[in-house]
C-alpha cells in the first residue's frame, strides 16, 4: 500500500489533544482515588473527566502507525533516528527522575545501607523510576519491530490491511485482562512483553484510518465519542459498587470501549485544518513540544501536589481545567528551556 501525499495537518493536532488528555488523565486520577465513596458527586465529576480521555496514549500509538509504517526504512538510519529523539531524551529524564526521588526521601530513608546506587537500582526493578515512563519502554520496544512491520504491511492493500487490523485488535481486546507488567522489570517478562505487542494494535489502526478517505459522517464519530464516555463512566460506577471497592477495569488501553472512543476521536478529527492562525500556532507547538511534556509533566504534578497544589485548591470542575492548563504550560516552560541551553534540543524531548 502507498502512503498518500497529503501532508496530514490534522495529526498535529491529534497529537496536541493526546498530549492534554494525557496531563488531564494524570491530574483527574487522585480525585477518582481520593474521593470515592467519601465525596462522589466530586467522584462523578473525576470519572467523567477520566472516562473521557481514555484516548490518550492510544492516539500516540496510532500518530505513530499513520506517520511511520508503510515505508521502506533503511534498519541503521531508522535507530540512529529513533535513538536521538527518543531514547536519549529518555535516558536523561530517567537520571533525572532518580535524582528528584532521591531527594523527596527523608534523610533517614537517604542514609540507608544500600547505598545511592543500589537504591536506585531496586526503584527500578521493584516500582519504576516514574509509571509513566511504561509507555516510553513500550515504544521502544514497537519502533525496534517497526521496521519490519511496516515492510509487512506495505505490501497489504486496504482490504487485507483492514482484515489483519482487525483481527489484532480483537486480540487484544480478547487479551485485555490478561495481567501487564507494566511499571517495574524485577520478574514476568512474558506478560510485559506480550502487553507491548496487544498494545501494537492501535500502531496498525492509525495506519489504517489514516489510509482511508476523510470520513464526513463526524456527527457519529462524535455521537460514539460521548457514548463511550457515558459507559465508561457508569460501568465504572456499577462495578466498583458491586464488588465494594473501586474498579477502573473499563479504563483498560485494551479494552472495546478505549478502541472505540480512540477511533471515534480519531474520525472526528481527521482531515480537519485548524484555520485559527494563533490556535494553529498553539496547536503546532503542543504538538513539537509533545514528547519532551510528557516525559516531563509526571514530575511538574508532584511538585505541585507536594506543594498543596491539586484538585482541592477549589471546585473539581474548574481545578481539573487550571491543574491541566498549569502542567501543560510548565511542562512546555521547562522544555523550551532546557532546549535553549546548548545541546538541550537533544535531550530534552
Amino acid at each position: 500500500m502507498e502512503r498518500s501525499n497529503d501532508t496530514k495537518e490534522y495529526l498535529n493536532t491529534l497529537r496536541a489533544l493526546a498530549t492534554v488528555a494525557v496531563i488531564l488523565i494524570h491530574v483527574s486520577s487522585p480525585l477518582v482515588n481520593m474521593t470515592w465513596m467519601r465525596n462522589m458527586h466530586y467522584w462523578w465529576i473525576g470519572n467523567v473527566a477520566d472516562s473521557a480521555v481514555r484516548f490518550g496514549v492510544p492516539l500516540f500509538l496510532m500518530i505513530s502507525g499513520a506517520t511511520m509504517l508503510g515505508r521502506s526504512y533503511k534498519i541503521t538510519d531508522f535507530y540512529k533516528r529513533r535513538l536521538s529523539r527518543v531514547f536519549i531524551p529518555f535516558i536523561f529524564w530517567l537520571t533525572v527522575y532518580v535524582g528528584y526521588h532521591w531527594l523527596m526521601l527523608s534523610p533517614t530513608q537517604q542514609n540507608n545501607e544500600t547505598g545511592f546506587a543500589q537504591w536506585a537500582w531496586d526503584l527500578f526493578l521493584h516500582e519504576g523510576i516514574s509509571k509513566h515512563f511504561w509507555y516510553v519502554y513500550m515504544i521502544l520496544f514497537i519502533y525496534a519491530a517497526l521496521p519490519l512491520l511496516s515492510a509487512f504491511v506495505h505490501k497489504l492493500n486496504v482490504s487485507q490491511l483492514t482484515i489483519v487490523t482487525l483481527v489484532w485488535v480483537f486480540a487484544a481486546i480478547a487479551g485485555s485482562s490478561m495481567p501487564f507488567n507494566a511499571y517495574n522489570w524485577e520478574t514476568d517478562y512474558i506478560t510485559k512483553f506480550s502487553g507491548y505487542f496487544l498494545h501494537t494494535a492501535y500502531v496498525l489502526l492509525g495506519y489504517l484510518l489514516s489510509q482511508l478517505p476523510v470520513w464526513n459522517k463526524k456527527h457519529l464519530a462524535i455521537g460514539i465519542f460521548i457514548l463511550t464516555i457515558v459507559i465508561s463512566a457508569v460501568y465504572t460506577f456499577w462495578l466498583s459498587n458491586e464488588s465494594n471497592k473501586l474498579n477502573l477495569t473499563i479504563y483498560s488501553y485494551l479494552s472495546f470501549n478505549t478502541f472505540a472512543q480512540s477511533v471515534a476521536v480519531f474520525m472526528i478529527f481527521s482531515g480537519l485544518k485548524v484555520k485559527q492562525i494563533f490556535l494553529g500556532r498553539m496547536i503546532g507547538t503542543i504538538s513539537n513540544y509533545s514528547y519532551g511534556i510528557y516525559l516531563v509533566h509526571i514530575m511538574v504534578i508532584g511538585i505541585l501536589f507536594r506543594n498543596g497544589i491539586y484538585w482541592k485548591i477549589t471546585h473539581p470542575v474548574f481545578s481539573l481545567i487550571i491543574l491541566t492548563l498549569s502542567v501543560l504550560f510548565l511542562s512546555w516552560a521547562t522544555i523550551f528551556i532546557i532546549r535553549k541551553i546548548p545541546g538541550g534540543e537533544h535531550i530534552s524531548g
